[in-house]
């Protein structure tokens, strides 16, 4: 999404003392991802489209027919917003404003100024939900009804809700510019007010479809899917694995362009002058991030997201084109818990809990070795290419995977290369990360010696391995080290002294800048040049304070987390920092 940066000139000393004091954001710097698959409520004015799902909101804009970054942290004037589980949403087009309803905030999103503004917090409680949003005059209204409720509002194969909720709703009113919302106990129905919510699940009539003939219970038409997509009459998707998606919400563009929300596959628009439906999502399946890899055309990211539904996913690099890979999509995938993924010998590998997983992209084709290919084990955890063969670290020993398809075990007498970690391939040296410390040895030879870690961390579990130059950096729980790539000892930091004591998870080098991931306090960047170092947070734009991967995706920063995947555009200029 285009971005505009404030200027704001400081009239006085104390507006200056104060602007040096506080943050300044520019919301163009951080874009978040989620699983948007799970969509709730949606609402369009003239010329934009706003979506409410569990992972934040998607804006699209009718005239360009295009949708811009993600709406998952949002940006005030002075810090950022937590977008956090939207249930309701109601455009004001003409105010140009966007209200968002969460399950405990009111937020305001003002387009023109392109800033997020909380309202009002706390207002109802845990046992209310939102049903509700309404403007009318110079007054806003909320409506909610008690969550216990909400389950029986429903018949079956019919997403109209019954008129039982009338008599449980709580209504606050407050003002259409700021918010400030107050129980009405008024008791009368506002007149004059446009609803979104249960009051606007009406069924379609027939002149609003141009001239497909509606079906019932919605009055919605029939449309030519995607292939292997059923549309129901009562809204229900029913995908290739005849896994049912219902639809949470329905409008109608002044285009004549029906959009759906569908509950586990994402937005459907319908097109009612050519009859056809496409969908769209976006996001990792499953949220958690554990491994990135940066290929020629596509990104591929995984974490451990087994579940129904849940994957891994790819993204091209304009990350508007987001595919799924699930357990169904073949039989020889037998879990998608990945935690790395390489590409090598014209296919992408992926390391799971059950095997070694292959895709030949151009063939669509996937395979899968395991212990009776001559693995040590079939829960492999880390990947390196080189040459003619691919490295393969299990949790009981260190494989290699020649061009021909062969599989040799790496001599392992004792414990030191049990449980890999991660690998990393410079010339022919190899350097193993395993929990009880890191090991060096010749890719020709197969034989690996202990490597002592100093500057406090002797013996420590290595978690991840990065090279920079002839530098090899590695991180441990305890902090990082630097070494040569013969394993003298350059310098090393303590997470008790420099990463507010939180376990170190990942780290990347570059030319410029050396990147910390922690388990609790963020991410810390280093700069070479003069030893600086800068921290970030939630309170930055972090999708969250776990960072599990961290990888250059050109002059940008890709950075997993188990809640999702953040870009940090951090090159890009912006207000001051």
């Amino acid at each position: 999404m285009t971005r505009y940066a404030l200027i704001l000139v400081p009239c006085s000393l104390f507006l200056v003392l104060a602007a040096s004091a506080q943050q300044l954001y520019d919301p163009g710097d951080w874009v978040s991802y989620q699983d948007f698959r799970y969509a709730r409520a949606l609402d369009a004015g003239q010329h934009e489209l706003f979506v409410a799902t569990s992972g934040g909101i998607l804006n699209y804009d009718l005239l360009k027919r295009q949708w811009y970054d993600p709406m998952v942290v949002g940006y005030s004037l002075s810090g950022p917003v937590r977008i956090d589980d939207p249930m309701l949403l109601y455009f004001d087009d003409p105010a140009q404003r966007l209200w968002v309803a969460t399950r405990t905030q009111l937020l305001q999103y003002d387009l023109g100024m392109e800033s997020w503004k909380l309202t009002d917090h706390d207002r109802w409680t845990e046992q209310e939900l939102v049903v509700n949003l309404g403007v009318g005059g110079e007054d806003l209204y909320v409506e909610t009804i008690p969550a216990s409720l909400y389950t029986r509002l429903f018949h079956p194969n019919s997403p109209i809700p019954d008129p039982i909720w009338y008599d449980a709703v709580t209504r606050y009113k407050g003002s259409r510019q700021f918010g400030g919302l107050m129980i009405d106990i008024s008791g009368a129905d506002p007149g004059n007010v446009r609803w979104r919510g249960l009051r606007s699940k009406i069924p379609l009539e027939r002149n609003d479809l141009l001239n497909p003939q509606p079906l019932p219970p919605v009055g919605f038409p029939v449309a030519l899917m995607p292939s292997g997509y059923t549309w129901q009459a009562d809204g229900t998707v029913i995908d290739q694995q005849l896994r049912p998606a219902p639809i949470t919400d329905w409008i109608m563009d002044r285009w004549g362009t029906l959009w759906t929300a569908q509950w586990g596959a994402g937005i459907m628009q319908t097109d009612l002058r050519l009859g056809s439906a496409t969908f769209y999502q976006a996001g990792p399946a499953g949220n958690d991030v554990r491994t990135i890899h940066i290929g020629p055309e596509k990104i591929w990211m995984g974490g451990l997201n087994s579940g129904e539904r849940e994957g891994f996913a790819r993204v091209n690099d304009y990350f508007d084109e987001w595919t799924t890979v699930e357990r169904r999509a073949d039989s020889r995938i037998r879990s998608t818990d990945v935690w790395d993924i390489t590409d090598w010998g014209g296919k992408v590998w992926f390391a799971t809990n059950e095997g070694l997983l292959s895709y030949h992209e151009k063939r669509g084709t996937w395979e899968r070795l395991d212990v009776t290919d001559n693995l040590y084990a079939s829960e492999i955890r880390a990947l390196a290419r080189g040459g003619n063969s691919l490295w393969v670290g299990t949790v009981r020993g260190l494989c290699e995977l020649g061009a021909g398809g062969e599989i040799w075990r790496v001599q392992n007498p004792g414990i030191e290369l049990a449980g890999v970690t991660d690998l990393l391939l410079f010339n022919d040296d190899l350097f193993v990360a395993t929990p009880q410390g890191l090991f060096k040895g010749s890719a020709s030879n197969r034989e690996f010696s202990y490597v002592d870690l100093e500057g406090g961390l002797l013996n420590a579990p290595v978690v991840d391995l990065c090279l920079d130059g002839d530098s090899v950096w590695l991180a441990t729980p305890d902090g990082i080290e630097v070494m040569n790539t013969d394993g003298g000892y350059l310098k090393s930091w303590l997470s008790n002294t420099w990463f507010n004591s939180s376990r170190v998870s990942s780290i990347l080098a570059t030319d410029r800048h050396v990147w910390v991931g922690t388990d609790g306090s963020g991410m810390y960047r280093y700069r070479k040049d003069t030893g600086e170092w800068i921290s970030y947070t939630t309170a930055d734009g972090l999708i969250d304070n776990h960072v599990q991967v961290l990888r250059l995706f050109g002059d940008d920063l890709l950075i997993g987390t188990p809640n999702g995947l953040t870009r940090f555009y951090w090159n890009r200029a912006g207000r001051l920092r």
